[in-house]
This record gives structure tokens, C-alpha cells and sequence, in this order.
């Protein structure tokens, strides 16, 4: 399969229609039916249904596209950085981060990267571990900014740790549970999570550590915002890295526990694949993000 073919299926996958990758690619639909039914022809089977509105991949066809998307990030990442050893200031970085690292690391990172490189963009997309990596591992992004990936998780992976945030319990700043220490008490409270499905809450130690048994989120979210939005006024409970805490409680109704007992701390870490060589623009993001989190940990 010729690198062109590579960015015809691609594409075609991506707009699920022969006549948008036509107009994409700057060719007629003709030439583009004609060169999928090669490729077609080539790889001995139907990489597209046709239908109504435009084409969807059959069962084959999605396992040439999966492998296709990988390819073609290669060789768009190959000629950035080539152009970047040239001197050339081009091309892109893209980054998964966690909600701290959106509130705390990113929008600094940002700004002194821009400084040095304000040509290279910048994509930022929100997401938690353990799905993080599996875009990571495409190659569809070139780091996961957030909490360390376990050793189950990390095979394959380098994992840079950064920064490490302890761990305080929030409610509404109302809340009957706002000078509440007693863990007993707490552990019969409704609590809510900021994370995926499958992540174990980081309060189930603190309860674990005690002999109690730890309740189970009555909420689970992505978003950070929802989280705050449904304690804030409320008598919910929330475990949630301290260090953004001092910015968010001018934000948002909310207080802070005064446990007096040492609650878990987060690793946060950039999390590259290991046997992927990132481009020049992409290391020298990964040395802005070193950078600042040393700087913010010397200041802690």
C-alpha cells in the first residue's frame, strides 16, 4: 500500500464520504472511487459499505483504518519533524490532561511554550486515566498530562512523574458536614467522584486505613465543573487535589474539611509511549511542563 492510499483511507473514514474526500484531497469523486476500488482489489476485500448518505467501514475495513490512523499520524509526525530540524517552526502538539492539570499546569505551560514557539498549536483535550492511553498508544495525541498510570497500565508507556498534590474532602459551603472530622460520620455521607466508571474513588483508602467501609460515590463524572456544581450549596462530599483548592473556593460555594488526619496525595505525571520518539516541538513541551511543575513544587 502506497503512503497515498494510506491518506485516502484515512480521510474517507474520517468524512465518511467519497465526494468530502474528494473535495478534501483536492481530487474528483471519480478518481477517488477508482483508487479505493485498487486498494480494494489490492488488499483482497471491501474496506467501505456504501449507503444512502456516504460509506461505513466493514468489519475489515476497520481493522486497515485502525492500522491506517496509526500510519498516517507516523507520517504526518515524521514530516513535522523533519521540517522542525530544518528550523522550521511548524507543526503541532497534542496533549490529554487531567482536570488538575487543566486548572494548575496547562494554561501556564501554555504561555511560556507560545513564547518560545507561537507557531506550533497546541491541542488540549480533557481526559482521565486509564482511558487516557489508548489515544496515547494510537498516536492520536503525544502525552498524557495527569495522575501516574499504575504498573498494570504503564507497560509500554514512560511515565515522568512531576508533581504530587495532597488530597482534601470538600462540600457545600453550607454543608452540616463543612467541621465535620469524624471519619465514621463522613463514611456514612453521599459522596460524589470526579473520574471515569472503572476508577477506584481515592477516598477508599482514608476509610480503608480506619476499619471503615468506604462509601460508594453516588455520582461519577468527567467534569470537573459538574462535580463543583452539584456540591457547591449542597451537603455532598468530595475528595479533590488540594492544590488547586485556594483558586476554586473563591470560585465556588464550597469549603474544605479540617481533617486533621493525613489523607492520600496524588502523583502527577507526563506519560509518553516509550518506543515513540517525539518531535522536536514535543520535547521541548515536555521540558516547559518539567520546568514549571519543579518550579511550583519549590514554591509549595
Amino acid at each position: 500500500m502506497k503512503p497515498q492510499h494510506v491518506e485516502l483511507i484515512v480521510t474517507i473514514a474520517e468524512l465518511g464520504s467519497l465526494g468530502a474526500a474528494a473535495q478534501r484531497l483536492n481530487r474528483t469523486q471519480p478518481a477517488i472511487t477508482k483508487a479505493l476500488k485498487g486498494v480494494e482489489a489490492d488488499i483482497g476485500t471491501a474496506l467501505f459499505f456504501r449507503v444512502a448518505h456516504g460509506v461505513v467501514p466493514t468489519s475489515a475495513g476497520e481493522a486497515v483504518i485502525d492500522r491506517c490512523r496509526r500510519i498516517y499520524s507516523d507520517l504526518q509526525k515524521l514530516n513535522e519533524e523533519v521540517a522542525q530540524i530544518q528550523g522550521k517552526l511548524v507543526g503541532e502538539v497534542n496533549v490529554i490532561v487531567s482536570p488538575l492539570a487543566a486548572l494548575r499546569i496547562i494554561p501556564a505551560v501554555v504561555r511560556r511554550f507560545h513564547k518560545r514557539f507561537p507557531e506550533i498549536r497546541v491541542g488540549i483535550t480533557g481526559g482521565h486515566a486509564p482511558s487516557a492511553f489508548s489515544p496515547l498508544r494510537r498516536g492520536d495525541v503525544d502525552f498524557v498530562l495527569g495522575p501516574t498510570a499504575t504498573p498494570e497500565v504503564a507497560r509500554g508507556l514512560k511515565v515522568d512523574p512531576l508533581l504530587s498534590s495532597p488530597v482534601s474532602i470538600i462540600t457545600g459551603a453550607g454543608s452540616r458536614y463543612r467541621d465535620e472530622t469524624d471519619p465514621a460520620i463522613l463514611s456514612r455521607g453521599r459522596w460524589v467522584m470526579i473520574g471515569p466508571k472503572d476508577r477506584r474513588p481515592v477516598y477508599y483508602a482514608f476509610f480503608e486505613e480506619r476499619g471503615l467501609t468506604p462509601p460508594d460515590p453516588v455520582v461519577k463524572s468527567d467534569s470537573t465543573t459538574s462535580i463543583l456544581a452539584m456540591v457547591e450549596n449542597s451537603d455532598l462530599l468530595c475528595s479533590f487535589p488540594s492544590r488547586p483548592l485556594p483558586d476554586i473556593v473563591t470560585k465556588w460555594d464550597i469549603a474544605i474539611l479540617p481533617i486533621a488526619e493525613e489523607m492520600p496525595s496524588v502523583t502527577f505525571a507526563l506519560t509518553s509511549v516509550r518506543n515513540r520518539l517525539p518531535t522536536p516541538a514535543a520535547l521541548a513541551f515536555a521540558d516547559v511542563v518539567r520546568n514549571y511543575c519543579r518550579s511550583v513544587a519549590d514554591h509549595a
